[in-house]
């Protein structure tokens, strides 16, 4: 992703084979997560259009960082197929093991009947409304009884606070969005994350792509877009792509024939 004071944003995807870039788009906002479903669609057109074919008994995959994880993406990624692996943001706090970590909204038990979550003591956490949580979504909020917090021995893995507990003025919330339901594209894709086989699939996503961008930020020289305009940036963006994608090229066609 190259970034630019003017405010865009230079996205693209590439193959893992060859980090040949399939399509390029720059972007006129902050959040690049966003505008997943269009690059998705424009990068199935390119690949049928340069009549690439997916290996039968195989589909593809797509690894992105988690600033594209939302339902809305997944249900994108599963229109075509497409096999998402793209970690949420407490990912990396779960890497430390269970032992390491705060209890997040998987070790906690939604009841329907009652409409409330047991924590991993026994206790309740009862709906308390809808509230504005992560990127402006909403969600719902469940609060736990500040006393029952207090007396809890597994505090410490639960809340963070530097106030003695007795003086906590507030039980644990929980605020659950559509992303976490039971049911839900994320909250099955978070469970697979957590998984050594998704984990070590993720780890391939740095070498793919970020060497791209690092080829066209420092080798090509593009570590901000210098023009203004939608249009202008978004040539400038494709141009040093196709100059890497031509790189690319002439590199295999070098190793083909003998030349390298």
């Amino acid at each position: 992703m190259i970034k630019s004071s003017l405010g865009y944003i230079g996205i693209a995807v590439s193959d893992a084979e060859n980090q040949i870039i399939i399509k390029a788009e720059a972007v006129g906002s902050s959040g690049e997560g966003k505008h997943l479903p269009e690059i998705l669609d424009k990068t199935i057109e390119n690949m049928n259009e340069a009549n690439v074919k997916t290996p039968e008994g195989t589909k593809l995959t797509l690894l992105a960082d988690a600033n594209y994880y939302s339902e809305e993406n997944l249900e994108a990624c599963q229109k075509y197929g497409i096999e998402a692996i793209m970690p949420d943001i407490q990912y990396r706090k779960r890497l430390g093991g269970k032992n390491k970590m705060r209890y997040e909204v998987d070790d906690f038990i939604y009841h329907e009947t009652g409409n409330y979550y047991e924590c991993p003591n026994g206790k309740k956490l009862m709906y308390k409304g809808e509230s504005s949580i992560y990127r402006g979504h909403k969600g719902k909020t469940y609060r736990a009884s500040v006393t029952d917090c207090r007396m809890c021995p597994m505090i410490s893995k639960c809340i963070r606070s530097k106030k003695e507990t007795n003086k906590i003025k507030c039980g644990r919330e929980l605020l659950i969005s559509k992303s976490s339901e039971s049911g839900s594209l994320c909250r099955a894709l978070r469970e697979k994350m957590n998984s050594e086989e998704y984990q070590n699939h993720y780890a391939h996503r740095i070498q793919i792509i970020e060497p791209v961008f690092a080829n066209i930020s420092y080798c090509k020289g593009l570590n901000r877009f210098t023009l203004r305009g939608k249009s202008k940036v978004n040539s400038q963006w494709q141009l040093f792509c196709i100059t890497h994608n031509l790189g690319k090229c002439l590199k295999g066609f070098n190793r083909k024939y003998g030349y390298a």
